[in-house]
């Protein structure tokens, strides 16, 4: 086998089952931290052979319904993917379709904007995390609160005014309606959509082991 840096270096070399244990030291201490890491009914179960964005987003909507009068149903859902979310910004920030770094959950106060991190210029960047169950729909400014994001972007956490790539909606949904990304919210916000999700996690299974990881060291 011809030698490379990858299989003579063992800080590289790395199963899926033990992914984590191979991160660069930056990895090593990561924690996640919104509240539903321990407030999910059974997480376990929630990510235990998951490996599809459709098969997590199944097992979060039947595990929304189980204990309505605990956790309302659509903050069950709602909670249950920002943690997704946290976990897909945490371990990805270089992807390009990302671009957002030391990405943290806004966890009080959080109208309008759900998460910070750095952005690809080293400014500041605001996230904006919307589930939704019908992955056909397209996100518009009013219905879905879009406009709130953008100026509290601005306004309140100081994202550069002529960004266009600091503001970033994450959603299950398919996108964003092309009359609100363009005259609502002025080309300056960019999405994830359902299919991006997809194209990001589904079968990655270094995501889902890393995911897991996450999860037990984050819960000890």
């Amino acid at each position: 086998m011809k030698t490379t840096f990858f299989n003579k270096n063992p800080h590289f070399i790395c199963h899926l089952q033990n992914f984590c244990l191979y991160l660069p030291n930056q990895y090593a201490h990561m924690k996640l931290v919104h509240p539903f890491l321990f407030r999910c009914h059974d997480i376990d179960k929630l990510l235990g052979d998951t490996n599809k964005l459709s098969t997590f987003c199944t097992k979060l909507e039947k595990q929304s319904v189980l204990f309505p009068n605990r956790y309302e149903p659509e903050s069950y859902k709602g909670d249950g993917f920002e943690l997704f979310v946290e976990a897909l910004l945490k371990l990805s920030p270089i992807d390009n379709r990302i671009c957002i770094g030391n990405y943290e959950p806004v966890l009080e106060g959080d109208v309008g904007v759900d998460g910070i991190g750095i952005g690809l210029d080293g400014n500041l960047a605001t996230v904006q995390i919307k589930y939704r169950a019908n992955n056909t729909q397209l996100l518009t400014a009013n219905e879905d609160h879009l406009s709130d994001f953008l100026s509290a972007s601005i306004l309140k956490y100081g994202v550069v005014n002529d960004s266009i790539n600091n503001m970033l909606v994450i959603t299950t949904a398919k996108g964003l309606h092309h009359f609100t990304k363009s005259e609502m919210l002025y080309d300056k916000v960019r999405c994830l959509g359902h299919e991006d999700l997809r194209s990001l996690v589904d079968d990655n299974m270094l995501f889902w082991d890393a995911f897991r990881n996450l999860i037990k060291e984050s819960r000890l």
